[in-house]
């Protein structure tokens, strides 16, 4: 592997050890409650991680022409586990959406391969086309538009608007960095204004997270609760914070301590110390991303590392700034720091992409 490969690799794995530490820290006393086990999240995360690690090499392995050839089955293959989980005893319903699949004794969250998928059919497509889209041509998007926004339309009915909206945001990425001029990018997405308009303004429960955005004392008990209580972990935490295991705001107080809010948990117990570590660590991933992007030797690779480096640390960052409240609150995890199987698993598979194509391309140096 390259330096830059090294880099990312070890400071992936630096954020998985402080996850499942964080995990176990964060969920000890409500498994306890539930479960009657306190290392009952802790031994999960452990197992999701062992198995990403042997699909991130195993992955890491396979020549990067396989998954160019195959990006448009994989595409598809998404498209049918995004539909699946509506047919009844394959999908299953929690929170009020239904976006997992049974997988024996495991739950499959199919947005989270539709990522994946998604990073490697736009670059392959777009690779392809680079031509016509140096010419000018605005047609060779629509074919792309199409397929990925029935992705955004599946997604919507589940019903999953965050995930929506970060597979529309990274199709825009990608097209602007395959050419297309700014402006068609932006007049794009000001097309869907209004449908953003019915989508959340129009949706009293998504209506609520923006007004709690907004101000979340206006309802401290209700949709300002969970921010309000993140608050207070990242308050309480100051420079160094409480200590390991020492939170109290995960006593009860802040849902999804264990999950999409672990980032305050860190706050709390890690202080501003603990939080700059993680910040500091998802920007050597960023950069070393992004160093690794001049080393490949295909357009097709050039654009596979900048996605999946993009759906990494768009992933943090806006998970980040929803429990610093900055964000409406929503539901994306904290890529390989957050509880979740679908989530570490998947994130490591694009790792094990990433250092494939980074392989490849030494190999043709």
């Amino acid at each position: 592997m390259s330096k830059a490969a090294r880099l990312f690799f070890v400071s992936v794995y630096a954020l998985v050890g402080i996850g499942i530490v964080m995990t176990y820290s964060a969920s000890a006393v409500y498994a306890e409650q539930v479960y009657g086990y306190p290392q009952y999240f802790l031994v999960r995360q452990a197992c999701y991680t062992l198995i990403g690690t042997i699909a991130l090499f195993a992955v890491a392995r396979i020549p990067i022409e396989f998954w160019k050839r195959h990006a448009r089955a994989i595409i598809l293959m998404s498209i049918l586990m995004l539909l699946l989980v509506f047919l009844p005893g394959i999908g299953h319903t929690a929170g009020g959406a239904r976006r997992w699949m049974h997988l024996g004794p495991v739950n499959f969250q199919p947005t989270e391969f539709a990522k994946l998928a998604v990073c490697l059919y736009l670059a392959d497509y777009l690779s392809r086309k680079a031509k016509t889209i140096h010419e000018g041509g605005l047609r060779v998007f629509l074919p792309p538009f199409i397929l990925i926004g029935g992705i955004c339309g599946i997604s919507l009915l589940q019903p999953d608007l965050g995930s929506c909206a970060f597979i529309f945001l990274l199709m825009a990425f990608l097209f602007f960095m395959s050419g297309i001029q700014a402006r068609f990018v932006i007049i794009s997405s000001l097309i869907f204004l209004p449908v953003i308009y019915f989508l959340v303004i129009r949706v009293p429960y998504r209506l609520s997270r923006v007004t709690a955005y907004i101000n979340p004392w206006d309802d401290p008990q209700g949709s300002g609760f969970q921010i309000i209580q993140s608050f207070l972990a990242f308050g309480l935490g100051g420079l160094k914070g409480v200590g390991l295991g020492q939170s109290t705001q995960k006593l009860f107080y802040l849902p999804s301590g264990y999950n999409d809010f672990i980032f305050a948990v860190i706050g709390e117990e890690l202080g501003l110390i603990g939080v700059l570590v993680v910040i500091l660590l998802f920007g050597i991933i960023f950069f070393s991303g992004m160093h690794m992007t001049g080393r490949a030797s295909t357009l097709y690779e050039k654009l596979l590392i900048q996605s999946l480096t993009f759906s990494i640390v768009v992933q943090a960052l806006v998970n980040m700034m929803v429990a610093t409240g900055l964000l409406p609150t929503k539901g994306l995890p904290l890529p390989f720091v957050s509880y979740g199987g679908t989530s570490i698993v998947m994130n490591l598979m694009g790792v094990g992409l990433l250092l494939g194509v980074d392989l490849h391309s030494r190999g043709h140096r």
